[in-house]
């Protein structure tokens, strides 16, 4: 039985200039000559009554899941047209094969995308089980073929403020500390710039808006083993696009990701609590981190033996990130030969690097090296802070987890980088207990080589402040601490620090030295 869709939200939906990267080298990464997989039973969702016009179809999509699921495995294939359906949830042994004349597009009905599914309790906001391409506790998983998975995100998300900027901004100007804690935004601030033309779900700014219901991810992978997504675009999330959760042993390659860049939380690829993952040779265009590994309280388990390399990433927000939910340790992440850009929107990335332990991580044996960076804001970030999401108890005890966790062995190599706005920050922190004792987190073993930085040439509005606020409990981000006193690398509370060959072109008219260390023991 198929149904007529009924739209959540149907005033939603526009589309502006700027929102999708027009540049995207789809040949170089999809192939549109995939053969089926050979010596394995065919699930064909129009043999189960699925057709490419205005009806849902949810239903057939599920007899061809479960029937593939029933006999032991095999392949759902999605061929010939676009077929708009509700949430699928794939089994065991399944190929996912949507074919390069097809599309799976996701209701614009958030009934048909939101619901509890057993298995998920545990696991924060996705516990909803708001996906429209879902597997839980699934084996020998492949999502493939050359066509396109849809997730209309712009049917879940409110009107931006402002349009999409395609000319550059003058003017390179941060809020203070003080304005960062209190508000969103201050005019005539990169902050503002960029948060101005995102769409939320929520009332961001108080100004009466409903707030909207929408998924959390676009494929969500739960506790799955062996997990491949190759060959495929994954297209306008409605908010985390590519998300393996607790899995191990996941292959992502020649995938992209083409989302809406103004759709808020549409991370590209989010690797939370997993292990053995590589990820070679994607595209990854959205509006939210782009390549992001996450080891949050409810994974439980170390997340180890990352690889990813040979991608390029268009993000509003940062290229590679290590947070913010940090609670699990992370280690054995190694990024490499890939190109970080923001070729045609303003203003540029918020940041390349960002490495960042908030909650009691222990991130360790990080490498990130041989990457490029074009209109990239800020180049390297390392925060290290005590946010404590998981709400570890007070302890007058440094090692409790209350203090945070520790950020270690990190090598930064052969970067380099163009059209850059603000300085690198690397920084621990220091506090002092209720009874006085002083606490220090440093961030260690910090290896910096070979890095080149030239910033873009427009006009600096400085607010360096007397002293600087050591960003305790803040969400991590690299626009958000204000001003510092250097404008290439600015370093804190950091021991076993190496700097090699070190290059940044300041803009003309600069104040600031190039290094300032404080608190630092370098090697």
């Amino acid at each position: 039985m198929r149904n007529q869709e009924v739209i959540s939200y149907p005033w939603l939906g526009n589309i502006y200039p700027g929102d999708y990267l027009e540049s995207i080298p789809f040949d170089q990464y999809i192939r549109n000559d995939q053969p089926l997989p050979e010596h394995k039973p065919i699930f064909d969702i129009r043999d189960y009554g699925a057709a490419p016009d205005e009806l849902l179809n949810t239903e057939p999509m599920r007899l061809a899941c479960e029937a593939c699921r029933d006999a032991g495995g095999g392949v759902v294939l999605v061929a010939g047209g676009s077929y708009r359906t509700g949430t699928v949830r794939l089994y065991d042994h399944t190929t996912l094969f949507v074919a390069p004349d097809a599309e799976l597009v996701a209701s614009r009905n958030a009934d048909d995308l939101i619901r509890r599914v057993q298995g998920t309790q545990d696991f924060g906001e996705e516990s909803s089980g708001g996906a429209f391409i879902l597997a839980i506790d699934a084996q020998d998983i492949a999502i493939t073929g050359g066509g396109r998975i849809n997730g209309s995100g712009e049917w879940f998300v409110h009107e931006p403020r402002q349009k999409p900027a395609l000319t550059p901004f003058p003017v390179t100007m941060l809020p203070t500390r003080a304005q960062a804690k209190e508000i969103n935004t201050v005019p005539g601030s990169i902050r503002t710039f960029y948060r101005d033309r995102i769409r939320y779900a929520e009332d961001k700014y108080g100004e009466g808006k409903p707030v909207l219901r929408r998924p959390s991810a676009m494929v969500w992978l739960l506790r799955c083993q062996h997990v491949r997504v190759e060959n495929i675009v994954l297209y306008d999330s409605m908010c985390w696009t590519l998300h393996p959760e607790a899995c191990d042993s996941v292959l992502i390659r020649n995938t992209v990701i083409d989302d809406n860049r103004h759709v808020a939380n549409t991370d590209g690829i989010d690797i939370s609590g997993c292990s053995n993952v590589e990820v070679d040779h994607c595209f990854v265009s959205c509006a939210d981190d782009g390549l992001c590994v996450k080891n949050p309280v409810y994974t439980n388990r170390i997340s180890e033996n990352l690889y990813l390399h040979d991608c390029t990433v268009c993000t509003v927000m940062n290229a590679f990130k290590i947070g913010t939910g940090t609670r699990h340790d992370i280690r054995r992440v190694t990024v490499e030969n890939c190109l970080f850009t923001m070729p045609d929107i303003y203003p540029g990335s918020v940041s390349g690097i960002s490495i960042e332990s908030c909650d009691g991580s222990r991130v360790e044996d990080i490498a990130v090296r041989n990457i490029r960076m074009e209109k990239i804001q800020c180049p390297l970030y390392i925060l290290l802070n005590r946010r404590n999401q998981a709400g570890e108890p007070y302890s007058e005890e440094a090692s409790s987890l209350y203090w945070g966790g520790d950020i270690s062995h990190v090598t930064i190599e052969h970067i380099s980088a163009w059209d850059a706005e603000l300085p690198a920050i690397l920084t621990g922190f220091e506090d002092r207990t209720k009874a006085g004792k002083t606490i220090r987190k440093p961030i260690r073993g910090i290896q910096v080589t070979d890095y080149h930085v030239a910033y873009r040439n427009n006009r600096e509005v400085l607010h360096i402040p007397d002293s600087f606020d050591e960003f305790l409990t803040d969400y991590p981000e690299s626009n958000a601490h204000g001003d510092v006193d250097a404008y290439g690398l600015w370093i804190r509370h950091a021991d076993k620090v190496a700097l090699r060959d070190i290059q940044v072109t300041p803009r003309d008219g600069n104040t600031r030295e190039m290094i300032r260390l404080y608190d630092v023991n370098e090697s």
